[in-house]
């Protein structure tokens, strides 16, 4: 059954591999035999620095792209076609945090609107659109983007009023306040569980199966422990995830173990969403 969820022999590509998660999703894979190559901003994310994660994990291959930017984001492709021969695996876990990201939403800007989507929708489809041309060529390939709970559900906003997430998440010059996220977040998220149903169905007969993960909130250190307490309170499970409890779905999704599996919406949340 093991031989099920290896990746030896596959060549993935981490959009977003310098983030919290991103980074997390880049030693997984590469524990799992992929080739890995993580892409982002030169400058890592603030999550993932506050967390402690280091910028270079070992055995990955780090590349600077511009997910907004379409010749960027070709370059990216190419090098590493180039340099492989081959990409089996996408994962876009890239976002963005506008500087009024945390403001109330009659106070949020349409520039702040647009860099969200920007990174969220604008990128995913630059990316998906480079790497579907190879795995067309491939006629196999499997494509994981990274949604919400917040692509299915609102906020409770109740539960983040007096949190620290503003100082965890935000850079010093973004306000600081009590609203959890920008509305384009929650847009962006429906929209990505929406690109994956369209392009699973576009691109279904090639066998390139394209899904999504929905994870709920992962604990963060420093986060303080009254949100804590108040998130876990809306989950069956009574907690908050942890950023390892992904892997299995990662893999799952990676691997030729969902070789039937394609315009899904896997959702790891401990029960949030499902009262």
């Amino acid at each position: 059954m093991s031989d099920l969820f290896t990746l030896s022999g596959k060549v993935a590509l981490v959009v977003g591999g310098r983030g919290y998660l991103g980074q997390r999703f880049c030693t997984v894979m590469t524990q799992a035999g992929a080739t890995v190559f993580s892409a982002d901003l030169p400058k890592q994310s603030l999550a993932a620095k506050k967390a402690g994660k280091g910028t270079e994990p070992p055995a990955i291959t780090q590349k600077n792209v511009d997910v907004t930017d379409a010749s960027s984001v070709s370059t990216l492709v190419a090098d590493i076609v180039a340099e492989t021969g081959r990409l089996d695996v996408l994962v876009y876990a890239a976002t963005a945090k506008a500087k009024d990201f945390f403001a109330p939403f009659t106070e949020c800007s349409l520039e702040g609107w647009k860099r969200v989507l920007a990174a969220e929708l604008d990128g995913a489809f630059l990316v998906a659109q480079a790497t579907g041309k190879i795995m067309e060529k491939q006629k196999k390939g499997s494509i994981i983007f990274l949604s919400s709970i917040y692509g299915i559900v609102g906020n409770d906003q109740r539960i983040y009023e007096d949190s620290n997430l503003a100082s965890l998440y935000a850079d010093d010059d973004q306000r600081k306040g009590e609203i959890v996220s920008h509305g384009a977040y929650n847009t962006a998220k429906g929209g990505i569980i929406a690109f994956t149903r369209y392009l699973a169905a576009y691109w279904g007969h090639i066998g390139i199966r394209v899904n999504c993960i929905s994870p709920g909130g992962m604990w963060h250190p420093g986060e303080s422990e009254d949100f804590v307490r108040k998130y876990s309170l809306k989950v069956p499970m009574g907690r908050k995830g942890k950023t390892e409890e992904l892997d299995g779905a990662l893999l799952y999704l990676a691997s030729d173990a969902s070789s039937y599996v394609t315009g899904h919406n896997l959702i790891v949340d401990g029960g949030w969403t499902a009262w």
